[in-house]
């Protein structure tokens, strides 16, 4: 990997801690960055890693007691040794605590999976498996692929939005369709299953995306960028009229 000078703000933009200025251009670096991509990559997969670890396993009740001994005050004489151990047990506690913060609930898992699945696009090469900018090429790609169907939003001349293309993801073992469509310098990721496949979820947003879902004729939708919640709403109006 070579010394990008943008290296050290990817730890930073992984876990949102950016003002959402440098988010933007961190995230158009990402574009044309393949060393900074791959960093983004491995570190949203170490940050999987460790939700499935919180998810998957819990402290035994005998550390927690281990922990809870070694804070309890000690002689003078030992005073080196306790502040040795008392830091080792905050560490401990950390740890234990990041792991439990970090894992997902059962409502979050599919909004954890996509926002991945988003990032993962992003910091892809080939980030869709078919490239058009014409609904009328990319709809057809997913006949035969999808047990559904769904119509793109034909897009007026001036508009904001650009198609990319699309690809075929899956989520909770359900397969779905991801449409990327580029406003201005960020990309939206539109996911797409059939909604008793897949349960609908609130929109929300963390520091980094906002994640826009709704149900509508049998599917359920979702939007997922580093965009503005102006933008997300347009699009989510172009989906509505385009399926109704």
């Amino acid at each position: 990997m070579t010394n990008c000078e943008w290296r050290e703000k990817i730890g930073l933009y992984v876990d949102g801690e950016l003002e959402p200025r440098e988010e933007q251009s961190v995230a158009g670096h990402l574009q044309s960055c393949a060393d900074c991509s791959s960093a983004v990559l491995e570190q949203q997969a170490l940050k999987k890693a460790v939700r499935v670890a919180g998810k998957r396993f819990t402290a035994p009740p005998e550390l927690y007691a281990s922990v809870h001994r070694q804070m309890l005050p000690k002689k003078p004489a030992g005073l080196w040794l306790k502040g040795s151990a008392l830091a080792a047990s905050v560490a401990l506690l950390a740890v234990i605590a990041f792991a439990l913060i970090s894992r997902p609930s059962a409502s979050n898992a599919t909004l954890a999976q996509l926002i991945d699945q988003h990032v993962t696009m992003l910091a892809s090469a080939n980030p869709v498996d078919v490239i058009s900018s014409d609904k009328h090429t990319v709809k057809p790609w997913f006949q035969g692929k999808l047990p559904f169907t769904f119509n793109p939003p034909e897009l007026a001349a001036g508009s904001p939005f650009t198609l990319v293309g699309g690809k075929l993801i899956y989520a909770q073992h359900a397969p779905g369709a991801e449409l990327v469509y580029q406003v201005r310098q960020h990309k939206m990721s539109v996911f797409i299953f059939q909604a008793r496949d897949v349960r609908g979820e609130p929109s929300a947003a963390n520091q980094t995306f906002v994640v826009n879902g709704w149900q509508q004729g049998g599917l359920q939708y979702y939007i997922v960028t580093d965009a503005s919640r102006e933008d997300t709403d347009r699009l989510r109006a172009l989906l509505q009229d385009a399926n109704r």
